[in-house]
């Protein structure tokens, strides 16, 4: 298993999201997820890590080697957690446009 995908692995399986939750979630194929945690590839595109990371909550770099550090940083946390709900907040104001 890839790092990127024990580090999926372990945030849906904290959440308590399945494999199908996370790709009804995302739009991404189940098998696509699946072969992610296996460690088979990573995504291609940043933008997969960005739709991951909003929906657990943390930075796109977590799926990483480097994450491990990143995570575990209470300030970064915060700022993440406020960096989501900046972005919940836009998306709201843009369906209101």
């Amino acid at each position: 298993m890839s790092n990127f995908g024990e580090n999926l692995k372990r945030l849906r399986d904290r959440q308590n999201i399945t494999i199908s939750t996370l790709s009804d979630m995302t739009g991404i194929a189940r098998r696509t997820i699946y072969d992610w945690e296996k460690g088979k590839y990573i995504p291609a595109s940043f933008s997969s890590r960005k739709l991951l990371a909003s929906i657990f909550h943390v930075s796109p770099f977590y799926f990483d080697d480097a994450g491990e550090e990143i995570k575990e940083n209470p300030v970064i946390r915060d700022l993440l957690e406020n960096v989501h709900t900046l972005n919940q907040r836009i998306d709201a104001l843009e369906k209101k446009i």
